[in-house]
């Protein structure tokens, strides 16, 4: 090996470790054994000039520099090869980190390797035997081949370019050795060095692919599980932090998401400066940190929830702090539980902080069994519908039902509520198959007992915002309504969430094409969430449902002027041509002020609960030929 070749090495290897070191890199065993192993290759090469000047330019005089640099040779590149093997152990072992028992056995063929060294004549003056040199060669050569093995055998625990990436530098390790074998007195080990380094670097190590490319010094999501993954591994105890980022009704636009990564840089920028805290970017809405220090979590608790970012106004910030592993002991169930805290459950929490205890980890549990059993449900079609009875009270008659979905438990006895299984349904993105399936159902239904012939002039059936806005949502109802000869105004969709779709293009779309095919619409869940009078103004609904939580607010005995908002509420949309439904009517004078107030429609236990399909029929025929008076009795 020219000494060329052994400056362009050493220049290249000492150029990679700047830039290596100099970005703020993950403190894993994988990180620190490449550290090991670059550090080790840059004196390896440094020995390897010495030992090419003293054999170049020999002098008697100076016989022991010659032994000594080819004895330190052989060591160091020992070491390195070893230390090559030991990063190769860390990235496929399930436990991240190197154990004391493995290094030290592992460390058996090298340490021969140097005893040998030691014990020649090469360190006193001496030359390297063939011999020792074909030793240590093969030596090295062991550890590749059993590199190459384990990652054969492990290559499913890593990503197919970090296995690829091992194999290459091993197999480039093995090829060295067996030509310097080969050909005695060759050394072409700085090539191998090098050109591992470079693969290992670009393919695995580069300290690039742990940080978010739109946020600078915010580590992404693979970051943060691998630093999970190697806290796990030990036995002491830390802290996962996290802030999360909750803005309900944001359209998340560019300028919308520019402005959530802004505000998200803000806040990792004060965590790094005044705590010296590491931003990871969990999910999409997280920041997250790790500490293994209880005062940081106090302090910087507290901080959040006094910091002012950009975004005064735009974004709620929600501190989560949890404990491992006296709370959660493995890492996916770490995700799987930040992930749900993240989610659902922040958005439903009014206090800036959460403690993550056993039992919001128990929830997320049921949480993931109700999704267990929704995904279920949906690839065997098991939903089932029932059918809740709604008085006219102009016709004193039961002429139309609201179809609601119910889900069964594994156990198959009761049955897990809308309220529970619809919104994780909705973020599992199964909202819109539950949907089509229980359209398909009402349809078969009303095609099957001819509800018609009850008298039954409507059937209400509820549309999620993810049916809403599907560009193709009018063509496939339009379709099973022509499968089973049901007129279009015969079903009367009520439509939940508008203030989120109002303003969406397919929506309105999907509202003027269906309108103009016969289907009618309601709004649902008026005088709840985001459901105002201005979003009834905006589309041409025929009914309004008000919400039961609305009336029974409105019948407060204790504030008897709160009837004057039910009262005004019904007026002005009686004059503004809609027709008004009350629901959670359970009492008869409910009915009775509610029918004094104009309201059209009446639904509830008063009347009957929801029931299945042949229970709807029964309380159909029980019906037959009654007229439901304002008081409440029946006549026939």
């Amino acid at each position: 090996m020219e000494i060329r070749t052994l400056i362009i090495a050493i220049l290249v290897l000492g150029i990679l470790m700047l830039i290596y070191m100099r970005k703020s890199i993950l403190q894993l065993s994988t990180t620190r054994m490449f550290c090991l192993f670059l550090v080790l290759s840059a004196l390896n090469i440094i020995i390897e000039m010495v030992e090419y000047g003293a054999f170049v330019y020999p002098d008697a005089s100076f016989l022991w520099v010659q032994g000594l640099s080819r004895g330190l040779y052989l060591i160091t590149l020992l070491a390195v090869i070893f230390a090559l093997c030991l990063y190769t152990y860390s990235r496929f072992t399930i436990k991240r980190g190197i154990s004391t028992k493995y290094a030290c056995l592992s460390a058996a063929p090298a340490g021969i390797g140097v005893l040998l060294v030691i014990t020649s004549k090469a360190l006193f003056g001496g030359t390297s035997s063939p011999v020792l040199l074909t030793i240590c060669y093969v030596l090295g050569m062991l550890y590749s081949v059993s590199a190459i093995s384990l990652g054969i055998n492990y290559n499913g625990r890593a990503k197919k370019e970090v296995f690829a990436a091992i194999l290459v530098s091993h197999f480039l390790w093995c090829a060295m050795f067996v030509y310097q074998i080969v050909r005695k007195g060759t050394q072409i080990s700085s090539a191998a060095i090098i050109l591992s380094a470079i693969i290992i670097y670009i393919f695995i190590e580069n300290p690039k692919d742990y940080y978010e490319k739109s946020i600078p010094g915010v580590r992404n999501k693979d970051a943060f599980i691998a630093m999970l993954a190697e806290r796990f591994a030990q036995p002491r105890s830390f802290f996962i932090m996290s802030v999360i980022f909750i803005e309900k009704n944001i359209l998340f636009t560019d300028s919308a998401r520019k402005a959530l990564e802004e505000e998200q840089r803000k806040v990792a920028e004060f965590a790094r400066s005044d705590y010296q805290l590491n931003a990871y970017m969990s999910s999409w809405n997280t920041l997250s940190f790790i500490t293994r220090r209880a005062d940081i979590v106090e302090r910087f608790m507290s901080a959040i929830n006094l910091y002012k970012g950009i975004g005064a106004g735009s974004y709620r910030f929600t501190f989560s702090v949890v404990e491992a592993p006296r709370i959660v002991k493995e890492l996916d169930k770490a995700m799987q539980i930040l992930t749900y805290v993240s989610g659902e459950y922040a958005y439903a929490q009014s206090s800036p902080n959460i403690v993550i205890d056993e039992n919001i980890v128990d929830k997320m549990v049921y949480r993931n069994t109700i999704e267990d059993v929704v995904r279920q449900a949906v690839k065997e079609k098991s939903f089932d519908v029932y059918y809740q009875p709604i008085l006219s009270v102009k016709e004193g008659s039961f002429s139309s039902a609201e179809a609601l979905v119910r889900l069964r438990r594994r156990d198959g006895e009761k049955y897990i509520s809308p309220e529970d299984f619809i919104p994780i349904a909705e973020r599992c993105g199964l909202v819109q198959e539950i949907d089509d399936l229980v359209f398909e159902k009402v349809c078969s239904f009303i095609a099957k007992e001819n509800l018609s012939s009850y008298g039954i002039k409507t059937i209400e059936v509820n549309m999620s915002g993810n049916e809403a806005v599907d560009a193709h949502t009018h063509e496939r109802l339009f379709r099973k309504m022509e499968k089973y000869h049901i007129p279009p105004n015969y079903i009367n969709f009520e439509i939940t969430d508008t203030a989120h779709i109002t303003g969406d293009a397919t929506f309105k779309e999907n509202f003027k094409k269906m309108r103009e095919q016969g289907f009618t619409f309601s709004m649902d869940d008026f005088g709840a969430g985001d459901s105002d009078l201005l979003e009834l103004l905006k589309l041409d609904y025929v009914l309004i449902k008000m919400d039961k939580e609305f009336i029974w607010n409105c019948f407060d005995s204790e504030n008897p002027e709160k009837l004057n908002v039910l009262k005004h509420t019904i007026e002005f949309m009686k004059k503004n041509g809609l027709h008004v439904l009350a629901e959670g009517v359970e009492t008869l004078e409910q009915a009775r002020i509610l029918i004094d107030n104009g309201v059209e429609y009446l639904q509830g236990f008063y009347y009957s609960r929801p029931v299945p399909e042949n229970d709807y029929i029964e309380f159909l025929n029980s019906q037959k030929g009654l007229v439901h008076k304002v008081d409440g009795t029946a006549d026939r």
